[in-house]
């Protein structure tokens, strides 16, 4: 199933992005969650409702939640105990959020924790971190995904191997793991690195381009990654749950053009591979 991560669309509120997945024939949309979308606290039973709403009139599904890691003010990596420990409430409320909404996944990160730090220390408290929050997300039935970055956006997690050795010391049916396709290319790992040594527990794919040097996420068809081929490499393994399209800046500036394109080569890919 193809989706969008709706952060593309942040100049507009959320009912617009459903109207657009509708529109543009995808089957799901990944709710971001920061405002104006879907902040976490922000989900009181009338917000949740409102989501719902949306949902059954468009018949759009939620294929994750996504609430705001990488910025400011939440980060599990952090040095402070303070901010470490409201994240962990934040990502608690967050999961709280997804199962209300009707979200089986969501998503989680590791920014970078800053330079000059013990990276083990730094980790150990990831793990620490992510059995509590998993512990409450699997009552809510929600499984955690995490997503590797690349090195410039955060050095904890950046390779497949990453993720599985996470997803052994958390050591929890909750925690599942995703690839977004640009920090393989930029970290020179195959894509196939994911699935073989993930296997069941890869779950989630970001979609996009590459320029092949920076973490940049540009449109689908600009880049050193050969569209159809990678998704070629996917129906290969067997790969057969969300890939979700995300765009992000510059493409704020008219995200349904975009994602209008994005629609085209996904529906001009899925005839020449008899997806």
């Amino acid at each position: 199933k193809f989706s969008f991560l709706t952060y593309q669309f942040r100049r507009y509120p959320l009912g617009f992005c459903f109207e657009m997945a509708e529109k543009y024939g995808f089957d799901g949309v990944e709710v971001w969650g920061a405002r104006p979308h879907a902040y976490a606290y922000d989900m009181d039973a009338d917000a949740v409702s409102d989501i719902l709403e949306l949902k059954k009139r468009h018949q759009i599904e939620i294929s994750m939640f996504t609430p705001e890691i990488l910025a400011y003010p939440y980060s599990l990596t952090s040095g402070s105990r303070k901010e470490v420990s409201e994240a962990v409430d934040y990502l608690i409320r967050s999961a709280e959020a997804a199962a209300a909404m009707g979200a089986g996944y969501m998503q989680v990160t590791c920014p970078h924790p800053g330079y000059g730090v013990n990276r083990a220390h730094v980790y150990e408290q990831v793990v620490e971190a992510l059995m509590i929050i998993c512990s409450r997300a699997q009552k809510e039935g929600v499984a955690l995904v995490m997503e590797a970055l690349s090195p410039s956006e955060g050095n904890l997690l950046t390779t497949a191997e990453d993720l599985k050795r996470l997803i052994s010391d958390v050591n929890s049916p909750a925690l599942k793991a995703m690839m977004d396709v640009v920090p393989p290319v930029i970290a020179n790992e195959p894509f196939a690195e994911y699935f073989d040594r993930l296997k069941d527990d890869l779950v989630y794919i970001h979609l996009a381009n590459s320029d092949g040097k920076t973490e940049f996420h540009s449109q689908l068809d600009d880049g050193v990654i050969p569209f159809i081929d990678m998704m070629q490499v996917f129906k290969n393994y067997s790969y057969d749950g969300w890939c979700s399209i995300e765009l992000l800046a510059p493409y704020f500036k008219d995200p349904e053009l975009y994602l209008a394109q994005s629609s085209r080569l996904i529906k001009n890919m899925r005839r020449e591979l008899s997806i």
